[in-house]
């Protein structure tokens, strides 16, 4: 299994303080050095509410794609030939609504958030190809749905991206 976030940047750490730093002679260096270990730092103590927004996240997705799903499936079954076949293939892309639901080790909801996004990048390649095929209310709906979730995803990941405006060159005179 690999290394979960956190121990990833604990071990960094660890190798930046008792490896790397202490080997360090010159002034400049060794305060870069610092700084690498203060933001360290900083996504460490990012890292602790990342379960919630994957919760959030996940959630958010599911109730979409369960949607989706559903309109999908009972669109299959109002549909004779072709089309119906076609919304079946759409509902046949979706996870199980059970999925990992109630994950409370960071890397199993990190593997479910991820299952749900690669689910949702399935679903926007299906209804942009059912769209190039003749745009139908349906497929126009359930896209609008997918781009209103992303435009969610993105803000909600927002307020975990800070810029970190750190200087590493020489002091100007």
């Amino acid at each position: 299994m690999r290394p979960s976030p956190d121990q990833l940047l604990a071990s960094l750490r660890l190798s930046l303080n008792e490896t790397l730093l202490p080997k360090v002679e010159d002034r400049w260096a060794r305060y870069v050095g610092t700084a690498m270990d203060l933001v360290i730092q900083h996504l460490q103590l990012r890292l602790a509410g990342e379960m919630d927004a994957l919760d959030e996240d996940s959630a958010d997705m599911a109730a979409v794609l369960a949607a989706i799903g559903g309109r999908a499936a009972a669109l299959g079954a109002q549909t004779e030939g072709t089309a119906g076949s076609r919304w079946a293939e759409l509902a046949e892309l979706l996870p199980s609504p059970a999925d990992g639901a109630h994950d409370h080790d960071l890397g199993d909801a990190t593997a479910r958030n991820e299952r749900l996004r690669g689910a949702v990048v399935a679903v926007m390649r299906w209804l942009d190809e059912a769209g190039a095929q003749g745009e139908s209310p349906a497929v126009r709906e359930m896209r609008d749905e997918v781009h209103q979730l992303v435009r969610r995803q993105v803000d909600r990941t927002k307020p975990l991206v800070a810029p970190l405006f750190m200087s590493f060159g020489p002091v100007a005179s």
